[in-house]
């Protein structure tokens, strides 16, 4: 391979490793973003890359979360039921939908509508119902005064195995492009009253399995495809697979970059700023998809007049 086109590739390789750490945890969909750039470029649709920018994005949540993953497995172990029993709802629903409209991957205009949900959850959720830890603090201190003792916002002794399964199917609909896992699992946990923080933890202790899962799945997807005796071939152990690496080192720098940033949002509450950006390029995705089929369109209005 001449060096004009390792520059091309790894520049491909980079670009996709950002746009998989950033949008795999703000909340602006990951697959969708991915779907955009896979049409506008040329990008490498490449299974060995795809594991590894996703183990990259696994990583980053297991270091910047190594101390509430460890408190899990110690003393705050009802969080380990609570993710138990939210992953299931998420497993049967993910692959039910996978199995039965495997075409919804690739279409933009779902995709589109997907952005333009996620923008709708964000608005009607987070902006109206999330909480800055200063207002969860005063509006803790406001309830005792009034002799309520019950809690304000919910944190993990509080959350219900209701609460855990009611944002599961929330991420199992999330396997649709375009609808961000985190921003509906967060939406999903802050409507069900948990506190800001924990409603993120728990999204991505959810996340954990379901990366995992994913990538798991479609390695033995490709097992089967190849058959046994061609297994050595899925990963490219050669001068590419450093390149791939690369990529999943930057997916896992980004990823912790990103995750540090959207708790700060989280904690300032302006998590639904983001519904700008997805409003503009669901609208973006939805007239692209139209353009390209304007003719059948036009077909489709003129029978019915």
């Amino acid at each position: 391979m001449d060096a004009a086109l390792d520059m091309a590739l790894l520049f491909r390789v980079v670009i996709l490793a950002i746009i998989q750490g950033i949008a795999e945890f703000l909340p602006i969909s990951s697959s969708g973003h991915l779907l955009v750039l896979g049409h506008l470029f040329e990008m490498p649709d490449n299974f060995t890359l795809m594991i590894l920018l996703h183990l990259g994005t696994l990583f980053a949540v297991l270091v910047f979360f190594r101390k509430e993953i460890l408190a899990i497995f110690t003393y705050r172990k009802r969080a380990l039921g609570l993710i138990i029993v939210g992953s299931i709802p998420t497993a049967i629903i993910g692959l039910v939908l996978q199995k039965l409209f495997p075409q919804l991957e690739t279409s933009r205009l779902m995709t589109g509508v997907g952005f333009l949900l996620t923008g709708i959850i964000l608005i009607t959720v987070m902006r109206r119902h999330s909480r800055t830890e200063s207002e969860e603090y005063y509006e803790k201190i406001a309830y005792e005064e009034e002799g309520y003792d019950g809690p304000v916002t919910k944190s993990v002794e509080e959350t219900t195995w209701l609460d855990a399964i009611f944002i599961g199917i929330v991420q199992g609909l999330a396997v649709l492009p375009g609808l961000s896992r985190s921003g509906s699992t967060i939406s999903a946990g802050v409507l069900r009253r948990l506190n800001n923080q924990w409603a993120a933890e728990f999204s991505f202790f959810l996340s954990i399995p379901v990366i995992a899962g994913a990538a798991a799945l479609e390695i033995y997807d490709k097992f089967q495809e190849v058959g046994k005796e061609n297994i050595g071939s899925l990963f490219q152990l050669d001068s590419l697979f450093t390149v791939y690496l690369f990529g999943a080192f930057i997916s896992f720098i980004v990823g912790y970059i990103a995750l540090f940033s959207l708790m700060q949002l989280l904690k300032a509450g302006k998590l639904h700023y983001f519904a700008i950006w997805l409003f503009i390029v669901g609208t973006a995705m939805i007239a692209w998809t139209g353009y390209d089929h304007w003719d059948q369109i036009v077909e489709f209005v003129n029978q019915w007049r």
